[in-house]
C-alpha cells in the first residue's frame, strides 16, 4: 500500500505508519481525545489508508482520495447521514473528529468546521422529530412533485404520522423504525390501472383495492398491531 500512495500526497500517512497511526499521532500531541481508532479490514491497504470512530451520534469513516491529497469523511448515525465532507488538513480533520465525539452541537460544528455539511436530517434528529422532517420533505420537494398529491393524500388521512415515510419507485414505504434494516413497514403502491397495492412486511399480507381511501383503511389495519 506504501508504494501505491502518492509520496508527494501522503508522505506524513507513510511515515506515520498509516492513516490509523496518523490520526493517533496527531490528537496526542493536540491532547485530543478520539476514542479508538480503527479499520474494518484486517490487513492490506483497506487498513493502512482507512479509519473509523465510533461516537454516541454515529460512525466517522475516514479514507484518503487517490487523485489528490484529500481525506474524506463521513459521519452515519441509522440509516441516515450525519455530517460529510473533506479536507486536506489532517490536522483540522482530528480537530473535527474530536469536537464531534465530545458532542458539538451542529451549528457549532458546521461553522467551525465549514467542510464538513449537514446531511439533510442531521438536525432534525438532533432535534428528536426526523419523522416530521422526512414527512415535510416529501411534500414539499421538487423531486417528488409528481407524488406529491398522493403523498398529500396519505399524510391529510392523519392515522400515518408517527410513521416514517419514505418514497421509492412510486410506493409509499410507513416504517415504525426509521434506520433499522428490516424495520417493520406498511407499504402502499399506486398502480398503472389506478388501483393500490397494500403489503405489511410483518405479516406478508398483500391486497390490490380500488381507491386510495380504501388502501389507507388496509394500511391503517397494520397499526392496531403496534
Amino acid at each position: 500500500m506504501v508504494d501505491a500512495l502518492d509520496a508527494g500526497l501522503y508522505s506524513d500517512i507513510i511515515s506515520s505508519g498509516g492513516l490509523i497511526s496518523a490520526l493517533e499521532t496527531i490528537a496526542e500531541r493536540k491532547r485530543l481525545d478520539l476514542g479508538r481508532v480503527y479499520s474494518q479490514y484486517a490487513a492490506g491497504p483497506g487498513l493502512f489508508s482507512t479509519a473509523e470512530i465510533d461516537s454516541t451520534r454515529g460512525t466517522a469513516s475516514i479514507q484518503l482520495g487517490r487523485q489528490s491529497r484529500a481525506f474524506y469523511v463521513g459521519i452515519q448515525g441509522q440509516g441516515f447521514t450525519w455530517v460529510e465532507g473533506a479536507t486536506d488538513d489532517l490536522d483540522i480533520l482530528v480537530e473535527a473528529l474530536a469536537a464531534w465525539c465530545d458532542g458539538m452541537p451542529l451549528n457549532s460544528f458546521a461553522e467551525r468546521f465549514t467542510f464538513m455539511s449537514l446531511g439533510r436530517l442531521a438536525k432534525a434528529h438532533e432535534m428528536g422529530d426526523p419523522t416530521l422532517a422526512q414527512w415535510n420533505w416529501l411534500r414539499t420537494a421538487e423531486e417528488f412533485i409528481d407524488e406529491r398529491p398522493f403523498v398529500e393524500a396519505v399524510h391529510a388521512d392523519g392515522r400515518f404520522h408517527g410513521l416514517f415515510p419514505n418514497l421509492s419507485h412510486g410506493t409509499l414505504r410507513l416504517s415504525w423504525s426509521h434506520g433499522l434494516q428490516g424495520a417493520h413497514e406498511v407499504r402502499i403502491c399506486p398502480l398503472a390501472e389506478g388501483s393500490y397495492r397494500v403489503e405489511d412486511t410483518a405479516s406478508s399480507i398483500s391486497r390490490v383495492v380500488v381507491t386510495l381511501r380504501d388502501a389507507l383503511s388496509v394500511a391503517s389495519e397494520s397499526l392496531k398491531d403496534n
